[in-house]
């Protein structure tokens, strides 16, 4: 009963401009995360989300700025964005698990214990069960969860173990760049840029989260009307306009904190993660892009970015990357690519040299035989169709010989995956209903796994799709002739630039967003 009232006395809370509407904000999250948690099914989890917590960490993130608390406005966005995920990887790979182990024997066993019934829970969603039965086992499951749960926090040091990340957590994403979260409540618009050593800074922008649904409009109208003409000047001006309103503002404080030519990660939410920040610039004789500042690249959370930075160990007696090819130019009822083999062909000429190649095309390509060989290799590169399905996200997937959904990609657990250039169409299109629960391709894939993740925005054009990637794998070999998943934002940066005077439609020369590490 209180979550379900919580919207309207947090709407309450927000009109009499009451000092206690930070409270109500953390309370009403952090019961809704410990819900969220007794659901077994991915309709249920989603369902709840939209009803419930889509746009209230956007409002209560906005709420802590107004009352100047920008270390909590990062744990409560944190703490309410990308949910579905965060249950995910709670139960597959928790973070300080292995601190656990570390403690000694009454940890270890606690580990293991947390790890069978973690299993168990994920389980629940896939056996033939009914709703009733589903949420009754998810509901047994969680309790012995949570019982070793508590028992966890109660060794040494392990107090906050699978408690929402503190500030001082979150701060780490920030160790190799700043992140920049741009935030659109309709209580205000802002940006806040989290920086490694020093307290977040606030960027309040001039704008109101209607005018980001125009921009979003906008630049879908564009993008429809490019398939038919040239949309060049249309575009340039949206950009314009971008960088005027929102990146310009944002980057001239950013100036004073980070040298010129630095890494930064865009965390955008709601409508705003449908912008393409990274492409902003004046597009004024003799004033400067986005691009010739900096090296973007986006992240769905905090906590993601985190992970992806993670070390794992790796077998010393493998010499060679793996690299696995994918390219599938016809699937069942779709529309040939007539450019998927030889973009096949110029990613193995330009890779195999330096890494152990495993090419699977046409009809091999195939769902049993993709997930196969995605467990033996570090990087792959994807090139097919991608289907969005922007009312159930979930049936989003990859054209092979049927539908290699997000849905499927949640199942794999790849810990030796590195990177993944996904050529397709729409890979990091997710739910119009919840954008702030990102669930798209990409972030399936980074869920899985991968560390490091080339995207799309919007439909790739086949016609200009090998050009592209034969430059992206010239920047992305580095000096010695190795492969580092780590050098994939700069590579992209430098291809995407290498083509801006070139006859590449200019729609394809933006849609391309590096996700991750």
């Amino acid at each position: 009963m209180y979550i379900a009232n919580s919207p309207r006395s947090l709407t309450q809370s927000e009109e009499r401009k009451h000092n206690t509407t930070v409270l109500a904000y953390q309370t009403f999250l952090r019961l809704s995360g410990r819900h969220l948690a007794t659901l077994p099914s991915l309709p249920q989890n989603l369902a709840l989300l939209k009803e419930l917590i889509t746009s209230l960490a956007i409002d209560a993130f906005s709420a802590c700025l107004r009352y100047d608390s920008p270390t909590d406005a990062i744990e409560l966005l944190e703490q309410g964005r990308g949910v579905f995920w965060s249950q995910l990887v709670r139960l597959r790979s928790p973070l300080k698990l292995d601190d656990v182990i570390a403690s000694g024997d009454t940890g270890k066993e606690l580990a293991e214990k947390f790890t069978h019934i973690a299993s168990c829970l994920r389980g629940v969603s896939d056996a033939p069960h009914d709703a009733d039965s589903q949420h009754d086992r998810a509901w047994r499951f969680n309790v012995q969860l949570q019982n070793v749960v508590d028992d966890i926090r109660r060794l040494p040091g392990l107090s906050h173990f699978l408690q929402p990340p503190r500030f001082s957590d979150l701060q780490l994403a920030a160790a190799a760049g700043p992140v920049i979260i741009v935030n659109a409540s309709q209580y205000s618009c802002d940006a806040l840029l989290l920086l490694s050593h020093q307290d977040p800074i606030h960027v309040p922008l001039p704008i109101t989260k209607a005018y980001v649904s125009k921009l979003s409009l906008q630049l879908r109208s564009l993008i429809h009307l490019s398939k038919f003409s040239n949309v060049k000047r249309g575009i340039m001006s949206f950009l314009r306009e971008l960088w005027d309103v929102i990146v310009f503002p944002i980057v001239n404080i950013l100036q004073e904190f980070c040298p010129h030519r630095s890494r930064i990660w865009w965390c955008p939410t709601a409508e705003f993660s449908l912008l393409p920040l990274h492409a902003a610039g004046s597009f004024r004789k003799g004033q400067r892009m986005l691009s010739d500042l900096y090296i973007s690249s986006y992240t769905p959370t905090l906590t993601a970015l985190i992970r992806a930075r993670q070390e794992r160990p790796s077998d010393p007696s493998i010499e060679r990357h793996r690299f696995l090819i994918i390219g599938r130019a016809q699937a069942p009822g779709q529309n040939k690519l007539p450019s998927v083999n030889t973009e096949l062909s110029t990613v193995s000429q330009r890779v195999g040299s330096i890494a152990t190649l495993t090419c699977i095309q046409d009809q091999e390509a195939t769902i049993a035989k993709v997930g196969e060989e995605l467990s033996k290799n570090e990087f792959v590169h994807l090139a097919c169709h991608g289907i969005p399905h922007e009312k159930n996200p979930f049936e989003s997937g990859f054209a092979l010989d049927r539908l290699l959904t997000i849905e499927n990609i949640m199942q794999y657990d790849l810990p030796d995956a590195k990177f993944a250039y996904l050529s397709a169409c729409h890979t990091t299109v997710g739910d119009e209903e919840s954008p702030d629960e990102v669930i798209h391709l990409a972030a399936a894939m980074q869920f899985a796994g991968f560390r490091s993740v080339i995207g799309t925005m919007w439909a790739v054009d086949d016609v200009h799709t090998n050009e592209i990637t034969s430059k992206f794998y010239d920047n992305m070999v580095d000096e010695s002739g190795r492969l580092d998943h780590t050098q994939a934002a700069l590579a992209l940066h430098r291809t995407m630039r290498s083509i801006w005077s070139s006859d590449i439609p200019f729609d394809q020369q933006i849609l391309y967003i590096h996700i991750g590490a």
